[in-house]
């Protein structure tokens, strides 16, 4: 069932409300019960049956995590975790990189590989991450261990489910047990429902309509011309922009619309002024869960193993070249490489990683090895721009492989943006500037240019408007501190105002909502 869907907008959200406020009416663990049973329902209607695969998981990883917060010795808890982690990872494995790998091994010379199509389950290395994630807070102590009933909560709360936050059980938790949190209050109703209809609208006023461009362009990479490649590239980036970011709004608005708050997980990543900022903005969730998955005890093994030997550790070694690539190439390496595999199996998705792993290497060396900026120097206004659009042109550069079926219809689509298949105008330019252009540009079917005007709105909004946290400010519906963005008028207000701009974005997106388009993370 999608967010944008009439099913659930008209079915499953009104229904789950009102059964939510009468749980809340008769009190203990009713609202838990209610909320469990409803996002139980919400995932088994895509596909019954992962609903069973989904079931498992959680039950395999509540046990795990028993074991482990009731292991008599640290060698027991070690073997407990390792055991969850195995059985996560095999089950990750099987059903995201089992069918592509044979498919890969037959059509290359491996014959007797089997070839079959698995159905990837809708969300499952987000509900996996979460629950790794819970593995590692029993671990460490960071969390108790929850009831059944709260612990199916943490792991299949519709909101996050399928394409997060990826969640800490140490965030959740406590809310989960909080009497106060699982009721409709209209302190944090409000906030939510207006985040959500911002979400909704994102989705299917800009995302929705732009993505026609983009399966357009990449549909026709072979010979595609400078100006269409562009605008296919520069499309798909605001596609992903504003459906991701859609999907977030909608994700911590309607937890906040039932009385949680969920961590921030997008916060205007296109305004970054380097790709290690970039990374501290986009997909603000899964980023932590790298560091502390990967890219820490990585860096933590390699440091221990340097202390062993008598090796330099200290920051002020990283101007070493050789300490900066132990230390900090290596983990960048690992981490980024395997977050391009998690994003999928195609060889697309590893030079994604790849690209990453050259610009943040490139970013760490630029700060370490580069010119020292004064402590207190401020950026002038030309190096701010700078910083920010070539951080957005190496993360655009990245997205293109990330869209790609494959590596070779990006490359095609970068030569044509290049301008390696000429440059194409539209035919009513033809009697003005036929006579003047040069050999390489000729003249056709121009761009949609209503749509043309939807992606540079887009990105007007993207650089030159506050984001959905800012507009909401000390309102906003998430576990971070928000500061107030933009001018007063656009800051949300609890008043008849705003009231009135969140039901006429509901309007005009239940209007235009045509037919329910997925998400982009949900195929991951």
């Amino acid at each position: 069932m999608l967010f944008n869907s009439y099913a659930f907008l008209f079915g499953f959200l009104p229904v789950l409300l009102f059964g939510y406020w009468i749980a809340g009416r008769i009190g203990g663990r009713a609202p838990i019960a209610w909320l469990s049973a409803a996002s139980v329902f919400f995932y088994g209607y895509w596909n019954p049956p992962f609903l069973l695969l989904l079931v498992c998981s959680a039950s395999f990883n509540y046990g795990v995590g028993h074991l482990i917060g009731n292991a008599a010795t640290e060698r027991r808890k070690t073997w407990a975790f390792r055991l969850g982690i195995a059985g996560n990872l095999a089950v990750l494995g099987a059903f995201k990189y089992l069918g592509p790998s044979l498919a890969f091994l037959h059509a290359n010379g491996l014959k007797a590989a089997p070839v079959f199509d698995i159905v990837l389950p809708l969300g499952i290395s987000f509900w996996t991450f979460t629950q790794i994630g819970y593995l590692v807070d029993r671990r460490d102590g960071l969390a108790k261990e929850l009831k059944p009933l709260d612990y199916s909560l943490f792991v299949n709360f519709f909101p996050h489910l399928i394409a997060g936050p990826i969640l800490h059980v140490r965030e959740i938790g406590p809310q989960i047990l909080d009497p106060l949190v699982s009721r409709l209050r209209a302190e944090t109703f409000g906030p939510g429902l207006t985040m959500f209809a911002i979400g909704l609208a994102k989705k299917v006023l800009i995302a929705d309509p732009l993505s026609s461009v983009v399966t357009a362009g990449y549909a026709h990479v072979a010979k595609i011309d400078m100006l269409h490649g562009w605008i296919t590239i520069l499309s798909y980036s605001m596609q992903l922009y504003f459906d991701f970011s859609g999907y977030s709004d909608m994700a911590i608005g309607l937890a906040a619309m039932v009385g949680f708050r969920f961590p921030l997980n997008f916060n205007s990543p296109y305004k970054s002024r380097s790709i290690v900022e970039f990374w501290q903005r986009w997909h603000m969730t899964l980023s932590r869960y790298l560091n502390l998955l990967l890219f820490n005890p990585v860096a933590l093994m390699i440091t221990r193993s340097r202390m062993r030997r008598g090796l330099k550790v200290s920051s002020k070694a990283m101007k070493d070249p050789k300490v900066f690539a132990a230390m900090l190439v290596v983990p960048t390496f690992y981490t980024m490489f395997l977050a391009g595999i998690w994003h999928g199996a195609g060889l697309q998705y590893i030079v994604y990683g790849l690209l990453h792993v050259v610009y943040l290497t490139t970013n760490h060396a630029w700060r370490i090895f580069g010119p020292q900026r004064a402590k207190h120097a401020v950026p002038s206004r030309w190096s701010v721009a700078a910083s920010v659009t070539l951080t957005y042109l190496a993360a655009m550069l990245a997205q293109t492989f990330f869209r790609a079926p494959s590596c070779s219809v990006a490359l095609r689509l970068v030569g044509g943006a290049l301008g390696l298949h000429g440059l194409l105008l539209p035919n009513a330019w033809q009697g003005r500037f036929a006579a003047h252009v040069p050999a390489f540009v000729s003249f056709g079917h121009g761009p949609d240019m209503p749509l043309v005007g939807l992606m540079l709105a887009a990105m007007v909004m993207v650089w030159a408007t506050p984001n959905s946290q800012q507009i909401l400010g000390n309102f906003a519906p998430v576990l971070e501190e928000v500061e107030e963005g933009g001018m007063k008028w656009l800051r949300w207000r609890p008043n008849l105002a705003w009231a009135a701009v969140t039901a006429v974005m509901l309007w005009l997106a239940i209007f235009n909502l045509n037919q329910a388009t997925t998400f982009i993370y949900f195929q991951f």
